[in-house]
């Protein structure tokens, strides 16, 4: 068993330990998607060594009071980011304009409600993944960061 693997297995099983609102727990129980767990497994923990401050399929509310899911959220000491892996498929040939539409309200409400928004294609984190490693270090970077 990789290190990854040992360290995903035991946060997994700790934000479902540890979850009380029944349809997150839903969410975690049925495992996090493709997408989110290569990118886990071959961007964040090789460049950060953990998935501290990291919780999946965060749940927040918009302006209309719509419950939205976030991919992951990064919340170290109270900070608002969120990581969005963006699969080809579900994100861009298939989208419908709806679905389109949605998902840039998505992302202004985040922004607009002080969320550090990172999105990532399912595809760099593939076919580059010494790019997406250097993304991570730059949102990490916005959090740890002070002020000259």
């Amino acid at each position: 068993m990789s290190f990854f693997t040992k360290a995903y297995e035991e946060w997994l099983q700790q934000k479902m330990a540890n979850e009380k609102n029944p349809r997150r727990r839903e969410f975690l129980e049925k495992g996090l998607t493709h997408s989110t767990v290569e990118f886990l497994r071959s961007c964040w923990y090789p460049t950060v060594g953990n998935l501290d401050h990291l919780y999946p399929e965060w749940e927040v509310k918009d302006v209309h009071n719509a419950v939205r899911y976030l991919d992951l959220a990064y919340i170290p000491g109270g900070a608002k980011g969120c990581i969005e892996i963006q699969d080809y498929r579900s994100h861009a040939r298939d989208i419908g304009v709806s679905r389109f539409k949605d998902l840039c309200k998505k992302h202004s409400m985040l922004a607009l409600d002080d969320w550090t928004l990172l999105t990532v294609a399912y595809l760099s984190v593939v076919e580059e993944p010494e790019f997406c490693k250097q993304l991570v270090l730059a949102f990490i970077g916005k959090f740890i960061s002070t002020p000259v």
